[in-house]
């Protein structure tokens, strides 16, 4: 790609990179501290019971054990997000299995784990409910007792007059569409290790995408101040959005270290991670579409009852953006969304990529190729007649300063297009199809009033290299990378003098995290702030060393040289050691926070809350076994708008991990519960997409040059898995003629659409 820059715009390798691959990053589990004990977590079996004993005295005379504690032994707080309804430990009930009841500190694993089967609990098992709907059902079993009819949140949000719009109709089509369970499969299991100091602060590492929130919720659960906590983010083997936010594993460890006087670790197994981790947030969705004859969409209506397991964290949330985010990707006229998150004996639900956005995109993109099919009109056309557009205020109230969404739409279709293999083969047994789904997010995500930015310190040392300090977490997606390249730019240096420091709270400016898509954007435009500010520092110093006006200077490859007069110059490295060793002592240090021109929404959820809107547009061809009802993805052609690409080889990575993920939720991932109890824990029955079962991917980056992000940048990281499950599906009924409106789209379910006469034969 041609740029102007030399630093942005351009590939880069992620500048940690080599340590990865030579494995000398050092991720939690590679942390140990002298007298350090390894934690393990006692989980309940039943999905519902009443605790009416625990018994901990053979666990706590066993060898090499230095603390076992229950709910007793902690503070009786509850903590948690919208809803605070979690103890760190079962107080008088278990509420899905896998529920923390006990915790142990051992000298080893191994002492640790046979310390939890010397635990004796008395349960008593209590009536259970395992769907949301049967959950809402007047005299269903509570899950809460204080939470009536198990409903933990309730939206109903109206956007102009939805029934007069439908009576102006043409036609209106109904549907309904389902959402699985399904984890987020990071490689590197969470964990944390505590430790008290001295001076009574508890220090904890882990690798969380969010170390400010989590230094909150620890301190919450604790019932200390936050002050009183340091977090400290060593690297992260990916989150995806599962480590947002702490789990009771984070509490528990510093409990344990407490009552021992010795760091704790905690690392979930495989298992640990299937059973109490948390899933995406599965929903039923009942939508009601209303267009005119030519295509134009002018309503929609949806209700969506959604599974929030035992615990509420972030699930509130999810739901509000699955309420709302698809209205801003087409020009409705009206929209009505009356949504409800429910209360189940199921492993609890959160974020996962994409954020709820994820989930209502399936089923509205579906829904469109579904009108548009059966009005005899082209799926692409009627998602180009309505598609947003740049300087458009949505019906939710986003103005859209960039948009390339028709752009993303064109280039998607016309990617996939070309080149595609017959439409049959093997004697009609193997079809072929292609389809076509769009998407829209967000870079940014202002809640009311709160502050949505980031703050960045950038410091230069001695040697003319450069410290660059932020909150925002770096779990593998390359932010670090970014953050680099942007300093690197805005200071004219190379891109191998910029270091960026690791997030510790006590040191590391404030930062929400990685999270709604908004590091780049938001994070980057802070770096971006603090790094012309220390430039000009740099300048004026350099001015006084050669005696110049700074307005003349200019910085190029670390070095400094008069633009009227190159020949006169000296290096960044020279400017720095003057004004750090000698008496021309200047700061070279800034500290900025950015807070983007965003307004919250109001009560009703109404307002421009992102500082950017990222939209995209994917094309797939798929291959479908009609004898086996085997799918494959064969090609993905991926559109993003992406602002403007940092790092466009990191884009293209954001590209390929999405589509896997996002192929994987739609033919295969999902969580096998019954009676509650989780079938499939495991990573071999656990069946995710491979390196053999990978589409060919063409990224398409499209470019609209933001006015708010740094140098025009977007984010991208949860866009790129949201278009993926409709596209297949819409390709699925281009190959084969049946509509599957449930995920995952198994073989069995495939076999079954295709062959109806073996459903009324009762085979």
């Amino acid at each position: 790609m041609q740029t102007k820059h030399s630093a942005v715009g351009r590939d880069a390798d992620f500048i940690d990179a080599a340590e990865k691959v030579t494995g000398r990053a050092r991720y939690l589990d590679d942390l140990s501290f002298p007298g350090m004990l390894h934690g393990k977590i006692l989980r309940s079996p039943y999905p519902h019971a009443r605790i009416k004993g625990i018994d901990i005295s053979r666990a706590a005379s066993l060898a090499g054990v230095k603390a076992v504690i229950t709910s007793a032994d902690c503070p009786g707080i509850r903590f948690g997000l919208d809803n605070p309804d979690v103890y760190m430990l079962a107080v008088d009930k278990v509420r899905y299995a896998g529920d923390e009841v006990a915790a142990v500190a051992a000298v080893s694993e191994e002492a640790a784990e046979e310390a939890l089967s010397l635990i004796d609990v008395e349960y008593e098992p209590l009536p259970a409910v395992y769907h949301p709907a049967e959950a809402m059902v007047p005299g269903a079993p509570l899950v809460h007792e204080d939470k009536p009819g198990n409903i933990a949140k309730i939206y109903e949000i109206v956007r102009g007059n939805v029934d007069e719009d439908f009576a102006s109709c043409d036609c209106v089509f109904e549907e309904e569409f389902g959402t699985s369970l399904v984890q987020p499969c990071y490689l590197e299991p969470f964990g944390v290790i505590a430790d008290w100091e001295p001076n009574g602060r508890l220090t904890i590492w882990t690798g969380i995408q969010s170390a400010f929130h989590a230094r909150a919720e620890i301190a919450k659960a604790l019932g200390i101040d936050p002050s009183s906590v340091t977090v400290k983010v060593p690297y992260i083997g990916g989150g995806f959005g599962g480590k947002i936010w702490i789990r009771n594993f984070h509490p528990i460890a510093a409990v344990l270290a407490r009552k021992t006087g010795r760091p704790v670790k905690i690392v979930l197994s495989r298992e640990e991670e299937f059973i109490a981790s948390r899933a995406r947030v599965a929903a039923g969705i009942k939508l009601k579409l209303g267009m005119m004859r030519d295509g134009t969409m002018v309503c929609k209506e949806a209700e969506i009852i959604a599974d929030n397991g035992a615990y509420s964290w972030a699930a509130p949330k999810i739901l509000l953006n699955m309420s709302m985010r698809t209205d801003c990707l087409y020009r409705f006229r009206s929209s009505r969304t009356v949504s409800r998150l429910v209360y189940t004996n199921h492993v609890p639900t959160s974020g996962f990529r994409g954020y709820g956005n994820a989930q209502m995109h399936f089923a509205l993109e579906s829904m469109v190729d579904i009108c548009a099919r059966k009005m005899g009109l082209d799926p692409v056309e009627v998602r180009l007649k309505n598609a947003v557009r740049s300087g458009d205020t949505t019906l939710h109230g986003w103005k859209l300063r960039s948009c390339g969404l028709s752009e993303c739409i064109d280039k998607a279709a016309a990617a996939i297009k070309e080149g595609r293999l017959p439409g049959e083969e093997a004697g009609g047994r193997i079809r072929r199809g292609v389809g076509v789904a769009c998407m829209t997010h967000v870079s940014g995500n202002r809640g009311g009033d709160n502050f949505d930015g980031s703050s960045a310190m950038v410091r230069f040392q001695e040697d003319g290299r450069l410290l660059v300090y932020s909150g925002e977490s770096d779990m593998g997606q390359g932010a670090r990378t970014v953050f680099a390249q942007i300093a690197a730019e805005a200071l004219g240096i190379p891109l191998s003098d910029v270091i960026v420091m690791p997030v510790d709270t006590d040191v590391s400016p404030f930062g929400y995290g990685s999270y709604s898509s908004r590091v780049t954007t938001v994070g980057g435009k802070a770096v971006l702030l603090a790094a012309r500010q220390v430039r000009d520092q740099l300048l004026k110093l350099a001015g006084k060393l050669m005696n110049e006006s700074p307005d003349r200077l200019e910085i190029r490859d670390g070095v400094i040289f008069d633009r009227l007069d190159p020949g006169r110059r000296m290096t960044v490295a020279e400017a720095c050691r003057a004004g750090i060793r000698t008496r021309q002592a200047a700061e070279l240090t800034a500290y900025v926070t950015y807070d983007p021109p965003t307004e919250g929404t109001d009560s009703d959820y109404y307002g421009d809350y992102s500082s950017a809107y990222n939209y995209g547009a994917h094309g797939v061809e798929v291959e479908v076994d009609t004898e086996t009802g085997q799918v494959r993805v064969l090609r993905v052609a991926a559109a993003h708008d992406v602002g403007f690409a940092i790092n466009p080889k990191g884009v293209r990575g954001q590209i390929s991990g999405g589509v896997a993920q996002g192929t994987g939720w739609a033919l295969c991932e999902n969580l096998v519960l019954k009676e509650g109890v989780l079938q499939n824990p495991s990573l071999s029955s656990y069946i995710l997409m491979t390196i053999k079962d990978m589409p060919s991917i063409k990224p398409i980056i499209v470019e609209t040059d933001d006015p708010v992000g740094p140098y025009g940048a977007k984010g991208v990281g949860e866009p790129t898995l949201i278009p993926v499950p409709p596209a297949i599906a819409n390709a699925i009924e281009d190959a084969v003629g049946v509509r599957l409106r449930d995920l995952p789209f198994t073989p069995e379910k495939i076999f079954r659409a295709v062959n109806p006469q073996l459903k009324e034969a009762g085979k």
